[in-house]
């Protein structure tokens, strides 16, 4: 839109009541069809239409409301570029033997009684060496999952652990998008933010931890069958060349992400060696390795059960993943540009006047804005620029604002069913976000230890307090009274 077209068609102002409607309607209608089983991807679409139809009825031009709906589109065409690139790492990691030597190792090696506390780790490992948590569920975490299919450990369970570890890592890692993106939004410096996240982080992972060492040795104590996993071993022998060779691809592109090479970049070298990988070691020509990456792989063991772990993959397998998150994508453009979303936090922030009110506001807000559709992007972005001001006024340090942002915008992200990053991980798993929803500890609780540090002041800094990570059971020494500025 020229410059022009933005004078000749300025913002509405909106009124509360308006804004709310604005915002509750599309809500209600992704919520009421979602739950009365309508598939996700058609209720995005049915909510962009009524904020459409909002939108015109308060006085837009249809010009800006198609605007808004293109910007909203191009900010997740990076998102779309990974889900492609990560479809394709998954159909020729399984080509290549990758994905299948990690099976083999992890059936060989992981004690059925540690397995859930072992993938937690390996996924907060994983995610924080690559700074994706996408990239971390659809390799490492397919992985595992097979792992537990030999097992027998019930599937939404090890998905509930998987994701737990790679939001960790996805969330702490200065490789992160959403690490850097919180930080910038918020203004604070990049290793203040992650210094301040470890108050909500360490405390949870502690918890999960201990919670996935107790379901899975409660579980692996009366359902392990030892013979499903023989017959999945004898299935990866036949099938595949197992070797510790066939794990080169998956570090080279971990190593890649710690060097800061970006994620599209390492993943598409990692691509290349995976194909080579799978024409020297598998037995497959180049041209049956490039219709995996498009098609994804089908897996000709013989085990019924490993060849539907392993049959997937591929750029088109993740079509309708990329169409549901230009979906979402539109829909959050149509909230953020059409002055709906700022309304509603101009509003609220006349009745906040204390630290605590004022973290638990934000948490507030980014649950709104998560719930209804906003996206994880808008959630680490708008809160910042709508809350700063606010924090500078009660004189708290701005990394509690941006910890707050991902306390709730990067963690539970993965449970929303009608989020980008629900239906990527429920493609990826086979799993429906509703069913591994109970078992996401960290999610799940990521808001209530925030709420929790909030009200007994853990890691509540203020404004010149020096950004540190203290024991958990020390409070911070500063308060409002002793900063350098005094709020009447």
């Amino acid at each position: 839109m020229s410059e022009n077209t933005k004078t000749q068609n300025p913002k509405v102002e909106l009124t509360m009541k308006k804004a709310l409607i604005g915002f509750l309607l599309p809500l209600a209608t992704v919520l009421s069809l979602v739950i009365s089983g309508v598939d996700i991807m058609i209720a995005m679409l049915a909510a962009i239409m009524v904020v459409a139809i909002f939108a015109l009825v308060v006085g837009y031009k249809w010009e800006q409301v198609e605007q808004a709906v293109i910007e909203g589109g191009k900010s997740v065409l990076g998102a779309v570029m990974i889900m492609i690139m990560v479809g394709m790492l998954i159909g020729i990691w399984m080509s290549s033997g990758s994905v299948p030597s990690m099976l083999y190792y992890g059936l060989k090696l992981i004690n059925p009684m540690l397995f859930l506390p072992i993938t937690l780790i390996i996924c907060v490992i994983t995610s924080l060496a690559t700074g994706t948590s996408w990239g971390t569920a659809g390799t490492m975490g397919v992985a595992l999952i097979g792992v537990a299919s030999g097992l027998g450990i019930p599937l939404p369970l090890v998905c509930g652990c998987i994701l737990s570890g790679a939001v960790i890592g996805d969330k702490l890692s200065p490789l992160s998008e959403t690490t850097l993106l919180a930080s910038a939004s918020s203004g604070t410096k990049l290793f203040d933010h992650i210094v301040s996240m470890l108050y909500t982080t360490v405390p949870l992972f502690l918890i999960s931890f201990i919670a996935y060492g107790v379901l899975g040795a409660q579980y692996a104590q009366s359902n392990i069958d030892l013979e499903n996993v023989n017959v999945l071993i004898n299935g990866l022998e036949s099938g595949f060349n197992i070797n510790p060779l066939m794990l080169i691809p998956p570090v080279v592109v971990i190593v890649l992400s710690i060097k800061r090479v970006p994620s599209l970049a390492a993943f598409g070298i990692g691509i290349l060696f995976s194909v080579i990988w799978a024409v020297i070691f598998q037995d497959t020509t180049f041209k049956e390795v490039l219709s995996v990456a498009i098609n994804g792989y089908v897996s000709k063991t013989g085990v019924e059960s490993l060849d539907n772990l392993l049959t997937r993959g591929g750029a088109m397998s993740m079509a309708y993943v990329m169409f549901t998150a230009m979906m979402a994508g539109m829909f959050s453009g149509v909230l953020r540009h059409l002055n709906i979303l700022s309304t509603i936090m101009e509003r609220v922030m006349k009745y906040v006047h204390t630290s605590k009110a004022l973290i638990g506001t934000t948490l507030g807000a980014g649950l709104a804005l998560m719930l209804g559709g906003g996206g994880q992007y808008t959630t680490l972005t708008l809160p910042g620029a709508a809350f700063r001001e606010a924090y500078d006024d009660l004189d708290v340090h701005s990394s509690v604002l941006s910890r707050s942002m991902e306390d709730v915008g990067t963690m539970i992200d993965c449970i929303i069913p009608w989020t980008v990053s629900g239906v990527f991980y429920s493609g990826v798993f086979g799993v429906p976000v509703l069913e591994y929803l109970p078992f996401a500890f960290l999610s799940l609780l990521s808001p209530f230890m925030a709420l929790f540090n909030a009200y007994f002041g853990f890691g509540v800094y203020y404004k010149n307090d020096q950004v540190k990570y203290r024991p958990f059971w020390r409070r911070s020494k500063h308060t409002p009274e002793n900063s350098a500025k005094t709020v009447s």
